[in-house]
């Protein structure tokens, strides 16, 4: 992310911290039943089993191609700050803007600030959402006239575990690409997130894909669903 008028340069660092309260990866479990605890020598026991294969994000919610969420059953969504990598040649810090939408309901405030007051263990939004109601999510530069990007653009991607992360030329020769930030959690070239988990990556200057100031790294985003028994 840079601009000729202010040669902004992104520098976010994606920490372990953010993911390092996850459970291990998630197995198959079930029951086993057999009909008799003894039996004579000649005579089968009947068994039946049941399992119960780990839920996936995709289990829960639909992703569109303009990168909505809609949950297809209740769920609490809770919602971090991973990074804000905005910084530039002297080390000043540029602030970003984020909000998300739930629904039919207004845009709720997520974060405003600059990448070092991100706390990425501290959830902004703890909520719950019944089926259909549809998240939404935009962001911006918070400096001078910069507008939002939403996420039905292309300055801002919706990433699961097991998605190719954005490989997008860096701006200067110091800088890497977003997947090189995230390489603590890519594994064989792919997203290695939590089977519940999305992250919104996002480019906040430059609605060029091909200019060589987007990057798609200046703000990070992560989305955690949990499933509600109704």
């Amino acid at each position: 992310m840079k601009t000729p008028s202010i040669i902004l340069a992104s520098t976010l660092a994606l920490t372990a911290s953010v993911f390092a309260d996850q459970a291990p990866p998630a197995i198959p479990v079930g029951t086993l039943k057999i009909d008799q605890m003894m039996v004579r020598q000649g005579v089968a026991p009947t068994f039946s089993w049941k399992i119960e294969y780990p839920a996936v994000v995709t289990d829960v919610v639909d992703i569109t191609p303009d990168d909505e969420i809609i949950p297809k059953t209740k769920l609490r969504v809770k919602v971090s700050m991973v990074g804000v990598g905005m910084t530039d040649q002297t080390g000043l810090q540029y602030p970003a803007k984020a909000y998300m939408r739930f629904g039919s309901g207004g845009w709720q405030f997520l974060f405003s600030g600059i990448g070092s007051v991100v706390q990425p263990e501290t959830v902004l939004i703890n909520k719950v959402v019944q089926p259909g109601e549809t998240l939404r999510y935009a962001a911006k530069l918070n400096y001078g006239n910069y507008g939002y990007y939403y996420n039905d653009s292309s300055n801002i991607k919706v990433l699961k575990n097991g998605d190719t992360p954005p490989n997008v030329a860096a701006g200067y020769a110091h800088q890497t690409s977003v997947a090189s930030y995230l390489r603590p959690y890519v594994k064989n070239g792919k997203i290695a997130l939590g089977p519940m988990d999305v992250i919104y990556v996002s480019e906040l200057t430059h609605s060029n894909p091909g200019h060589f100031g987007y990057d798609m790294q200046d703000s990070i985003t992560l989305v955690r669903f949990e499933k509600i028994e109704n």
